[in-house]
């Protein structure tokens, strides 16, 4: 039992170090919606941002990263075009779309991951992970007023947000790799300015694609 037990350290050790990426810097784009409206005039909100980061593992399971994230949002509603007629061609709803609420938001960020090693490329001399990603922020939205209720101007908010992503993250070479992810956030531009926004507005279903370079 002591023998096993001393063989399962040492291969743990091994993959620790097999598996250390030691520091890199990760880069990604990600889209965001809340699935409100089925039909009708009123569209789901949308959300896409950008982020740019650098991470540094302390382990071969554990990292964290820093780094900032930028993007924008809108949400539009249908009208009836007087120009168009019901069943026409170009709008067999007779509706044209408009954004109703748009704007933009930036953050910094912190994000502890957890990496689970699920297989080892040799010519890459790289681990495949799964990974679940926290990541939480501090986000400036700014909301342009000049839709609503023919309001001249814009609004802003700071407010935490947090993230939790799933994703799978697969080398492309000794230094690139690929990562996806499937998330859930708690972004929502109803909150800059609540009196004036009458439609639901949170973007909890997220979905996105990145890489990351190892520096050393």
């Amino acid at each position: 039992m002591k023998k096993l037990l001393s063989l399962s350290f040492v291969m743990l050790l091994l993959l620790s170090a097999s598996a250390q990426e030691g520091q890199k810097l990760n880069a990604g784009i990600d889209f965001s919606l809340g699935a409100h409206y089925f039909s009708g005039e009123k569209k789901d909100p949308i959300a896409a941002g950008g982020s740019i980061g650098y991470e540094y593992d302390f382990a071969f399971f554990f990292g964290v990263e820093a780094g900032f994230r930028f993007g924008g949002f809108n949400q539009k509603v249908g009208y009836p075009d007087p120009n168009i007629g019901i069943g026409s061609i170009n709008d067999p709803n007779g509706y044209y779309s408009e954004d109703i609420y748009r704007g933009t938001f930036w953050a910094p960020y912190i994000a502890p991951k957890i990496y689970f090693p699920i297989g080892y490329d040799d010519k890459k001399d790289r681990a495949r992970y799964i990974y679940i990603e926290n990541r939480f922020s501090y986000t400036r939205m700014n909301l342009n007023l000049n839709k609503i209720n023919e309001m001249a101007g814009s609004a802003h908010k700071y407010r935490f947000q947090y993230e939790i992503r799933g994703g799978y993250q697969f080398p492309v070479d000794e230094r690139w790799a690929i990562n996806c992810w499937l998330g859930y956030n708690t972004f929502d531009f109803s909150k800059i300015k609540p009196e004036v926004i009458r439609f639901k507005n949170s973007t909890p279903i997220q979905i996105g694609i990145g890489f990351n370079y190892i520096l050393k």
